[in-house]
């Protein structure tokens, strides 16, 4: 319900009037908001004559054109007109009636319900009349789908129709039946067509019996018949007949030509009659075939056919002429030797629904034979599908399974022989280009076994540059030339090598068939590994040469970076060699120094494709720029310029030792095949042998020059010396009276250049003790050390009157030394102490025990050591060659002193700097040694 009214209390009123009768109430104000609110299609609109926007008339007239809402009542309120206005205004506008102002509760809500009343009843009318003309549409379309069968049943040309009556006139007729008996439609217009006289006298009184159930029940049964046609030849028909309704003499017959079924029954007599003919010359054929048959019948297992080939296999007791159960089936085994249960038999699973096909088994025959038999059964279903009989044929494969094995051996031998020689056979006939290819043969080709071939297959194999040469051969045998042979070596690069090249060598000879027909057949076998040996061969027997030919390991790297550059296509490389914790790049080619300067020298903590290698001792290959940012993105991210697409790190080992990296660069993706994997580890491998052979020829010839250095500086330091002992010896002898004072003056210079002597030939024996007896010898014994510091700084006090020596520590250090030798150890770390020290500084010896640990330290205040002689400080000449040795030193004291504090289990140590330099030595306190008797 919408009230309509823009005075709010006159709509309240009206509104809550309408309410209380019990209606739903919507409320509008305008004449917008009514037609806004008709989206609900209330019952009955209650609207007032004057709106503010548009009268109630023109909302009214609105309402009414639209067919959406032209059904909808609407009732005027008005007190401004008169009842005849406003019944006018009725006509005009369409309203469905009006109530005059002051309002009258009991009149609106009357009128009110009547409007409704009326409105739903109008809607109940629509919705029958919609109902109706459904099923209206509903039954015609159902009428209209009968008579659309009837009318293809009619038209189908199927089935003829006749409407007849008793007094044999044809009333009407379908063209069917028409085409049927041989009449036109213009002969049944003319009434030419009678069913009596259609039928033949010998069908008159089975059509009279008929025509008498038809009138009795009004519906015949189904019968066959014939009628004469009218060119006098006759049809069989299959006749159903019955009244119309209502009718007593007229009725409708339908009509079926069974001409064509009766004729399918004598071609089945016919068929039946050649049936029993063939069944005998199947007989016949049966027992002629060389193949057992056996025919059993379904579900009883009773035998329906055999041949006499079944019995002469099986032997006459095991035929199974009463059924399955007489069968001997315990005389049947399977070729292992099992015996076959009733349930196994071929015969029986197929009388089950199953196939069995080439099923192997053998028959121990009552004579002893054995024969083995292939066994093939099946069943035979009827038109429904039941299985009715199974079949079973039995043949005697004994021998041709023994021609069989002999072929099979035979054929094993040579795919063992061409196994074993890993051979591949083909066969080519070059007038067509037809080639023919074995698995092992498209194997070495580097395809697929379902792949193609053909000569367009095969050229896209061969490499480009062994075409015309292979060809050439190809042709030469085919015409005869070397008795037909064919004898050749080629490069391929099958698809799955993905470019990687091999050799294969291929030999075969040149056939004539019976009808003249020539054609080429051969054997190809992979030869890549003996021609990349023999290659290898060639290049590490060069390398080897150029090796020995390299002294420096400069010289070594420059070798290794020509062989492997152009061993491997690489554009780029360089070898680092291994120095402490650092790998250095020793020489590189083709890398703008932009890239090399960088890794100079890197630790190997940090994480390179080079470093890498150095660390793990393994290859490192990465094939790809996005290989390189997944595995080292910081390193990735300096090369995003360079045209390097691959890279390959090996490492050079010498025994269990990494003494470098090989490096290459490729500026295409590259991979390497494992044979060059192995080539190239054989060629890191020479080249750190070779690196070993040059730093140890360097440290030799260094050596050598020391030495000779050494040899000439004993000379000098022994000679200084000996001719102070010989001009000694020689003034004694020119004074025919020498003074007291000038032959002891005389005698001491002699001991003091013989105890010289003495110190350097003790030092040079300790030195070759050390190098050649296994190390300095030691006699252990229970020492102090304070008491050996006191003893050795009181003498240096008396050679020494002028230097500061000091000694700290505790009261006693005591331990199982040798007291000698570590004497000699202090004498030389005091001697080599004061030597150095800054004039007028002390020097100073602290001795300390402590866990087992006897601590000995020697510190002055002077010049610190060369940094570049730490490295060298404690190895024999070293010392000696630089410019701080001394007088009558030969560079051997700090060498022996590592030797005898290394003899007794310590080390020793330098800390040197501004303030000064200490030598500390840590040597363990020992035990008692024992003795053996």
């Amino acid at each position: 319900m919408l009230v309509v009214d823009d005075t709010e209390a006159k709509r309240y009123l009206i509104a809550q009037t309408l309410r209380l009768a019990g209606m739903e109430v919507v409320e509008a104000a305008t004449g917008q908001e009514a037609l806004a609110a008709m989206v609900a299609l209330p019952e009955v609109v209650v609207l007032d004559a004057r709106l503010p926007d548009m009268s109630g008339f023109d909302v009214c007239r609105q309402l009414k054109q639209d067919p959406a809402t032209a059904a909808i009542p609407v009732l005027y309120i008005s007190a401004l007109l008169r009842d005849e206005e406003l019944e006018r205004r009725l006509f005009e506008d369409g309203a469905d009636g009006y109530i005059p102002q002051p309002i009258e509760p009991k009149h609106l809500v009357a009128q009110t319900w009547a409007l409704v009343r009326m409105r739903r009843a109008e809607r109940a009318r629509q919705r029958e009349r919609e109902q109706a003309q459904v099923e209206h549409q509903r039954l015609q379309h159902e009428l209209a789908k009968s008579q659309a069968r009837a009318q293809r049943l009619s038209e189908s040309g199927v089935v003829g129709t006749l409407y007849w009556d008793l007094d044999g006139s044809v009333l009407d007729a379908n063209d069917t039946f028409l085409a049927m008996v041989g009449y036109t439609r213009e002969e049944l217009a003319q009434g030419r067509l009678d069913w009596r006289k259609m039928t033949p006298p010998e069908w008159e009184e089975p059509d009279r019996q008929n025509v008498e159930v038809v009138k009795r029940h009004g519906v015949g049964p189904m019968w066959e018949k014939q009628y004469v046609r009218k060119d006098g030849s006759r049809v069989d028909i299959l006749l159903g007949s019955a009244l119309l309704e209502g009718e007593s003499r007229r009725g409708v017959s339908l009509v079926v030509d069974i001409t064509a079924r009766r004729e399918a029954e004598r071609k089945l007599t016919q068929l039946m009659a050649e049936l029993e003919s063939k069944e005998r010359l199947l007989q016949a054929v049966l027992h002629q075939m060389p193949t057992g048959v056996l025919i059993v019948e379904a579900p009883s297992g009773r035998m329906l056919l055999s041949n006499e080939r079944l019995v002469s296999i099986l032997g006459a007791s095991a035929v199974p002429m009463g059924g399955v159960e007489s069968y001997r089936w315990e005389l049947t085994r399977y070729p292992h030797g099992q015996r076959y249960q009733l349930a196994e038999l071929p015969m029986v699973r197929a009388l089950g629904g199953e196939v069995v096909l080439g099923e192997e088994l053998v028959v121990h025959r009552d004579d002893g034979r054995q024969v083995l038999s292939r066994v093939n059964a099946a069943p035979v279903r009827d038109a429904e599908g039941r299985i009715v009989a199974s079949v079973l044929t039995l043949e005697d494969i004994t021998e041709q399974k023994a021609t069989q094995e002999s072929l099979r051996l035979s054929e094993e031998r040579l795919r063992l022989a061409l196994d074993s020689a890993a051979l591949g056979v083909w066969r080519h006939d070059p007038t067509t280009g037809a080639m023919e290819w074995d698995a092992r043969t498209k194997e070495l080709f580097g395809l697929s076994p379902n792949a193609r071939t053909g000569l367009d297959r095969w050229l896209e194999i061969v490499h480009p540059e062994d075409h015309e040469r292979v060809r050439e051969l190809s042709r030469r045998a085919f015409s005869g030339e070397n008795g037909g042979l064919y004898d050749t070596e080629y490069r391929v690069t099958g698809p799955r090598d993905r470019g990687v090249m091999r050799w294969l060598a291929s030999r075969g000879r040149a056939h004539v068939d019976a009808d003249g027909r020539r054609w080429l057949m051969g054997t190809v076998r992979d030869i890549t590994e003996r021609k990349l040996s023999e290659q290898r061969a060639a290049d590490l027997q060069a390398t080897t040469a150029i090796f020995a030919q390299a002294l420096t390991p400069r010289q070594v790297a420059d070798a290794v970076m020509a062989h492997g550059l152009r061993a491997l296509d690489a554009y780029a490389g360089a070898v680092s060699i291994v120095e402490g914790q650092e790998l250095l790049v020793l020489s590189s080619v083709g890398y703008p120094e932009s890239i090399v300067q960088p890794y100079r020298g890197i630790p190997l903590s940090l994480r390179t494709p080079p470093t890498d290698a150095a660390r793990t001792g393994r290859m490192v290959w990465v094939e790809s720029h996005e290989a390189f940012e997944r595995g080292w993105p910081d390193v990735a991210r300096r090369l995003h310029d360079s045209r390097s697409r691959a890279w390959g790190s090996i490492p050079l080992v010498s025994g269990d030792r990494v003494v470098g990296v090989l490096g290459l660069s490729f500026s295409t993706p590259r991979r390497l095949s494992e044979r060059e994997k192995a080539h190239l580890e054989s060629l890191c491998r020479l080249c750190a042998q070779a690196l070993e052979r040059a730093r140890l020829f360097e440290e030799t010839r260094r050596r050598s020059e020391l030495e000779q250095q050494f040899l000439g500086m004993v000379s000098h330091d022994l000679r200084n010396p000996l001719q102070a002992i010989s001009l000694g010896a020689r003034t004694l002898q020119r004074l025919e009276k020498p003074t007291p004072e000038a032959l002891l003056r005389m005698a001491g210079r002699i001991a003091n250049s013989a105890d010289t002597m003495g110190r350097m030939i003790s030092d040079l024996l300790d030195f070759t003790r050390g190098r050649l007896g296994g190390g300095i010898p030691l006699e252990r014994t229970e020492s102090d050390l304070m008491r050996l510091c006191r003893e050795v700084i009181d003498e240096f006090t008396v050679t020494h009157p002028s230097s500061d020596i000091r000694l700290e520590g505790d009261g006693s250090c005591e331990g199982w030394w040798d007291g000698t030798r570590m004497r000699q150890v202090l004498s030389n770390l005091l001697s080599n102490a004061l030597r150095h020290a800054r004039a007028g500084t002390p020097v100073v010896v602290r001795a300390s025990g402590k866990g087992g640990e006897a601590s000995l330290a020697v510190s002055n205040e002077g010049e610190p050591v060369p940094a570049e002689l730490l490295p060298v400080l404690f190895e024999p000449f070293r010392r000696g060659m630089s410019k701080f040795r001394p007088s009558g030193s030969l560079g051997l004291g700090l060498y022996i002193v590592r030797q005898v504090v290394e003899g007794h289990g310590g080390k020793v140590e330098v800390e040197t700097g501004a303030a000064g330099t200490t030598f500390l030595v840590r040597v363990p306190c020992g035990t008692e040694p024992v003795s053996v008797t």
